[in-house]
């Protein structure tokens, strides 16, 4: 009777767990008042937008001229609306206030790309999508270098949205996404600008205030933080080349909501993080980041990556945390190369300059003569099939590892690839970013004077 009990318990949880679950959604549905020619390959998702995390992305049934699925509800009503067709993605924005139970939007499709048209908001949002690609199309099919023709073509994004407002009578939300969407294209396309041109960020003669009109009205807000961009804009605005800690207050003294401080804040820190000079400023970077730490209340798992990748420093021991496994599955352990100086090679099978170095690196450890060296390539693949068949591509020998967990590269602070490293034998940094086996008789020189 008790096993019984229990069981019947257990049934009565799933059943109320799996109810849950289904009111957390609501049933959605896209009515289309006419289908494209190619809507049999089509395909259509739908995510909710969420301030402060991501929602998942859920395909779209059809069903004659509707589309639907269950989907999480976003709180502020916002949702986008993904079209994939013929390897070309679309996506359009669409409104529905949270208080509707189930969403059902009248959709249409212009020039073959789904539209909303059920009501003013939708119907300014999908008009706004229409005029952002074409400033877009716009920016880029200009060949012009003149800053005033540049100026006006970045200004244009602005001008969309402030028509699609005056064109359609819009809620507070929907208005409110509009300015910050032609604000930050705006900003993307501003900071494409040297790729563009072909010129260097520093030759650009137009600056980001005099064409995005950066207004702390506008973007304090948690909406912002929808438009990833958003943290590289606001980041921009603050004191250039200051001290980490100056760039924060300003941070804190110009912007209040605290979803923007928290977005922009984790910016500015992982790139304190990313681009320090371990080498010769350590001590000085603990310092520094631990004050501000304390001072804004910062998440600690910077300061605490900070402090790993002390790892970059000369004499620092190889990082213990990361597992090596070789091409059968075995757990390798550095240490059993102590008592050798170890070359070592970061690479990737996806790596074309990686596998363009591995025949400069056979040739050179083929004929190097010095027993005191060896060589270590370590991937950085995170398929394990994909690492052993380049490998019998490029008929590599030696030894060959491969990081399991992908813990490597950010305990060693390496951005890119090729990335190669010496340690001396006791197991500890000898040279960090040493000469590629490509540069020749330079790193041959350096590898037969290790004694």
């Amino acid at each position: 009777m008790k096993k019984t009990m229990t069981t019947f318990l257990a049934i009565l949880l799933g059943l109320v767990c799996q109810s849950v679950a289904i009111a957390q959604t609501k049933a959605m549905s896209f009515k289309f008042d006419q289908l494209h020619d190619d809507i049999d390959e089509s395909r259509l998702y739908v995510q909710p937008m969420t301030i402060g995390s991501d929602a998942p992305t859920v395909q779209l049934t059809r069903s004659g001229m509707t589309f639907a699925a269950n989907v999480e509800p976003s709180a502020i009503g916002l949702y986008r609306l993904i079209h994939i067709c013929q390897q070309r993605q679309t996506i359009v924005p669409v409104y529905a206030p949270a208080t509707a139970s189930d969403i059902s939007v009248g959709m249409t499709f212009y020039d073959g790309v789904p539209a909303a048209n059920d009501n003013a908001d939708n119907r300014a949002l999908s008009a706004m999508s229409r005029a952002v690609a074409d400033a877009d199309r716009h920016f880029w099919q200009s060949k012009s270098s003149d800053a005033a023709v540049l100026k006006a073509q970045l200004k244009r994004y602005a001008e969309v949205a402030d028509s699609t407002l005056a064109a359609f009578s819009c809620s507070p939300t929907v208005a409110q996404y509009i300015k910050l969407w032609g604000m930050t294209s705006a900003y993307s396309s501003f900071i494409s600008l040297p790729s563009k041109l072909r010129v260097a960020s520093s030759e650009l003669s137009l600056k980001a205030d005099e064409v995005i009109g950066l207004s702390a009205e506008v973007v304090d807000v948690p909406m912002a933080t929808l438009f990833p961009i958003t943290a590289t804009m606001v980041s921009a605005s603050l004191p250039r080349k200051s001290p980490l800690s100056v760039q924060l207050q300003s941070l804190y003294d110009n912007y209040h909501c605290h979803e923007l401080t928290d977005m922009v804040s984790a910016s500015l820190v992982e790139k304190y993080v990313s681009r320090f000079d371990y080498q010769n400023k350590y001590e000085e970077g603990v310092a520094e980041l631990t004050t501000a730490t304390d001072k804004f209340g910062l998440d600690r798992k910077f300061l605490n990556t900070f402090m790993a990748n002390r790892s970059t420093i000369k004499g620092s021991p190889f990082p213990k945390e990361v597992v090596l496994k070789d091409a059968d599955g075995n757990t390798m352990d550095f240490s059993q190369l102590k008592g050798k100086y170890v070359y070592i090679d970061l690479w990737a099978s996806w790596c074309v300059p990686c596998c363009r170095e591995v025949p400069h690196l056979q040739k050179l450890e083929s004929e190097l003569s010095n027993s005191d060296v060896v060589f270590l390539s370590i991937s950085l693949d995170q398929k394990v099939d994909a690492w052993k068949k380049k490998m019998a591509d490029l008929k590599v020998h030696g030894h060959q590892w491969i990081d399991a967990e992908g813990k490597l590269g950010k305990a060693l602070n390496v951005k890119g690839i090729p990335f190669f490293l010496i340690y001396d034998k006791e197991g500890n940094l000898y040279m960090y970013d040493a000469p590629r086996p490509s540069q020749g008789e330079g790193l041959s020189e350096l590898l037969r004077g290790l004694h």
